[in-house]
């Protein structure tokens, strides 16, 4: 009878991912940021789209996602009670207490960092300015997070890139066979988030994305397919497409200040009686 020799995984360092690892994941949605290059007076994230603010949109895909557990809104100190509003009339009810943004991106990220619940295993970060999110790439994202422990979306490079000095005089084309242009949602285990935070505590504002941070500690991070679709809000016509791409998708136009429509109301309409124009109440049988 001849004896096998078990093979002993190869690992980075890091404790390995093993199937049995799980954990509800906790959505961080950064929505501090002035976004002064679209315009408006309130913050682009309030912007109408489709009639409804545009942070919204991300909102309601996360609430109805399976694969989020908890979200928690990193917003102004300005908007706080405004949120609030928001987060109670459209009845986003895996919302957390609010958490107040920091000086840049990265802080805002991590101030919501602490807010997340012990219980998550894995932390979803997502731009509150991508309102065409899709229920699908999220729920394909956290699938991905699981196998790998850190997953970033994005869309493999399409065009030639060169970098240029101070001058614009290009000193390198590069190889696009190997580049991403990097999108949101990220994913990535709990604890290596928060190991990644900690060692780069006092310059989170030298990272360009979340992803970075983890790979400065030395957690390998995937990138997986994102949706061309899933834009980034910053100027003018960037709002009128994401309004497009929503168009598309059969999201009719809703008008923000209306009420929801009440069962006696619904009543009155399904009878074909109308309430009576002296404003005099509909008396019910």
């Amino acid at each position: 009878m001849h004896s096998t020799k078990r093979r002993t995984p190869q690992t980075t360092g890091h404790r390995p991912l093993t199937a049995g690892h799980s954990g509800g994941v906790a959505a961080i949605i950064p929505a501090a940021g002035a976004g002064r290059r679209v315009g408006g007076t309130s913050g682009k994230l309030w912007l109408p789209l489709r009639g409804l603010p545009l942070i919204l949109h991300t909102l309601r895909v996360l609430q109805k996602s399976p694969a989020v557990r908890w979200i928690i809104l990193v917003v102004r100190p300005d908007d706080r009670r405004r949120m609030q509003r928001l987060v109670r009339r459209h009845r986003i009810t895996k919302a957390l207490p609010l958490c107040l943004g920091g000086a840049s991106r990265a802080e805002s990220v991590a101030r919501g960092f602490t807010a997340v619940p012990p219980e998550a295993g894995w932390v979803l970060v997502h731009d509150g300015a991508r309102p065409c999110l899709t229920r699908r790439l999220v729920d394909e994202t956290v699938r991905a997070a699981r196998r790998h422990g850190a997953v970033a979306c994005g869309l493999p490079a399409s065009l030639t890139v060169k970098a240029v000095d101070e001058q614009s005089q290009v000193r390198v084309t590069l190889d696009r066979d190997h580049l991403w242009f990097v999108q949101t949602p990220q994913v990535f285990r709990r604890e290596w988030f928060a190991e990644a935070l900690t060692r780069a505590d006092g310059t989170l504002e030298c990272y360009p994305d979340d992803a970075a941070v983890v790979e400065a500690a030395g957690f390998p991070v995937r990138m997986m397919p994102g949706d061309p679709l899933n834009i980034k809000v910053t100027t003018k016509d960037d709002l009128l497409l994401a309004g497009a791409i929503l168009a598309a998708r059969g999201l009719r136009p809703k008008a923000e200040g209306r009420k929801p429509v009440t069962r006696k109301q619904r009543a009155v309409s399904a009878s074909g009686l109308r309430p009576p124009a002296n404003g005099n109440r509909v008396v019910w049988p």
